[in-house]
């Protein structure tokens, strides 16, 4: 890694405290997808604004609280099954914003995740 500090301004759909996107472990794609999620309760809508194999930020006016546990549904396209998020940890949440960890995905759901990730970000 070099010191030189970088010019670029913070990546705004990224975390509050994250400004650097090469301390990112996966390439986070810039999406416009529509998305469910609950806890334990009802269920909300909300818009996933990036994607990787590890997680995704909703921007949605529900709000969620860093630490809550959530269940998702990200809808690829309109018309097709979602990729079913089992368990979502929030990571962070910021200005109608927050950052879920995918601790459980079926194999079929973290295949169909990674195929859209490719194409998306081609």
């Amino acid at each position: 890694m070099h010191s030189e500090k970088s010019s670029n301004p913070p990546d705004l759909l990224s975390s509050p405290r994250e400004t650097r996107k090469e301390e990112r472990k996966f390439r986070r794609v810039p999406v416009e997808l529509h998305c469910f999620f609950s806890a334990d309760g009802p269920e909300w809508s909300g818009t996933v604004v990036n994607l990787s194999r590890e997680g995704c930020a909703i921007r949605s006016t529900t709000p969620v609280l860093k630490g809550d546990y959530l269940h998702l549904l990200i809808f690829p396209r309109a018309n097709r099954i979602p990729i079913e998020v089992g368990i979502a940890p929030v990571r962070w949440s910021a200005n109608e914003q927050f950052g879920v960890e995918f601790i459980t995905l079926a194999p079929g759901d973290a295949t169909r995740l990674q195929d859209l990730i490719t194409i998306i970000g081609a």
